[in-house]
């Protein structure tokens, strides 16, 4: 069965894990579960076309205020600025047509609605187009609060939005998010 996005089947508690550490609530081993996530994101993107890199993606952005204000080990922010660059590295420029990509959204708002996206994204793909609203997607106060009707993300329908976190250049711009996060250049 195929999802949204490629992801592996455990994501519901690896998820749950990166939250838990995001909000500092984390019991289990901070840097491992860094380290893990890069690791895992380095192998998806050396990997096969299908892995799962948008969701290892969104797992080091999810991360990444953790790397950035909290006490990892050494070595741990230069793992993660590496795998991101290699990521960002992965866009190569070409022109999708889509004016808007949700990495183009506040990294706190995607990170405040990650969880709740996660669900969507993690839906089979026939069953996600049934009823798909744009505030499935994104966060309604964010699709409420631009002023211009027509511009993008506003105008668009839950599927043209779903098309867009299924473009090949939206990892590549979340692993650019996370790397501003942490004020580092890709590499």
């Amino acid at each position: 069965m195929s999802t949204v996005i490629p992801l592996p089947d455990n994501w519901r508690p690896l998820c749950s894990g990166w939250e838990e550490l995001r909000h500092g609530y984390h019991a289990g081993d901070k840097d491992g579960t860094v380290r893990g996530c890069a690791r895992r994101l380095d192998t998806a993107v050396s990997g096969p076309e299908g892995e799962p890199v948008l969701f290892w993606t969104l797992g080091l952005l999810t991360l990444a205020p953790y790397v950035a204000f909290g006490t990892p080990g050494p070595g741990v922010e230069d793992e993660v600025v590496a795998v991101l660059s290699r990521v960002a590295r992965d866009d190569d420029g070409t022109v999708c047509g889509h004016g808007w990509h949700p990495y183009e959204l506040d990294v706190d708002e995607v990170l405040d609605y990650l969880p709740v996206g996660m669900e969507v994204l993690s839906s089979p793909v026939d069953q996600a187009l049934d009823d798909l609203l744009a505030e499935d997607l994104l966060p309604e106060d964010h699709l409420d609060g631009l002023e211009d009707e027509e511009a993008e993300p506003a105008h668009l329908s839950g599927p043209e939005i779903l098309v867009r976190w299924q473009c090949p250049r939206t990892a590549p711009g979340f692993a650019r998010a996370a790397l501003d996060y942490l004020c580092a250049p890709v590499r």
